[in-house]
């Protein structure tokens, strides 16, 4: 698995882990799926910046990024 999927994964996790901290209060239970969603965005995201020689990538990059990782797997 390359170094921008970990990325993208990550960054998808994110808002997915916001809806689940936002259902947990709404049900007055503890956040336990958005905890595990956001360890596990961050966790991906570390472990590209630390894996990735060439550096991190910012949000004004990330269209691009998910394009070019999406051709690269849909070819």
């Amino acid at each position: 698995m390359d170094h921008d999927l970990f990325y993208l994964i990550g960054v998808g996790f994110i808002p997915l882990a916001f809806v689940a901290f936002v259902a947990a209060w709404a049900d007055r239970r503890r956040p336990w799926a958005g905890l595990i969603l956001l360890v596990l965005a961050l966790g991906l995201i570390i472990a590209m910046r630390i894996l990735n020689g060439d550096g991190a990538y910012g949000l004004s990059e990330l269209p691009d990024l998910f394009m070019t990782t999406a051709r690269r797997y849909w070819n």
